[in-house]
């Protein structure tokens, strides 16, 4: 574990918080442009939508770079490493929204 270790977003510098600011809302992007290839319901007489599969693994890489991206920025800024069971955001429409912000405050419950 890194000196970060159990720091909080709100003892980030102005310029850290910043670069997990924006590297948050990068992944927030490429999820929503992703989102037209998860599907839907479809209505009786609807048409089946068909997606360019290239279109779709240049979309499916955007959101794992991003979501590295972010990872690797909490980690080395917050000393937060990513859980092994954590879904991939490209799985999860809401994978990081505001409802997820109660786990910040958490305590730590694992043993160092």
């Amino acid at each position: 574990m890194t000196d970060a270790a159990h720091r909080g977003e709100r003892e980030l510098s102005d310029r850290d918080l910043a670069r997990l600011e924006a590297a948050h809302r990068e992944l927030v992007a490429v999820v929503k442009a992703y989102e037209r290839f998860r599907g839907g319901d479809l209505e009786p007489g609807q048409p089946v939508p068909v997606h360019d599969a290239n279109e779709m693994r240049v979309a499916q890489e955007a959101v794992e770079a991003a979501e590295r991206q972010l990872w690797e920025l909490r980690e080395e800024l917050l000393g937060w490493v990513r859980p092994p069971w954590a879904p991939s955001a490209a799985l999860t429409s809401d994978w990081f929204s505001e409802e997820d912000a109660v786990y910040d405050d958490l305590p730590e419950t694992t043993a160092s």
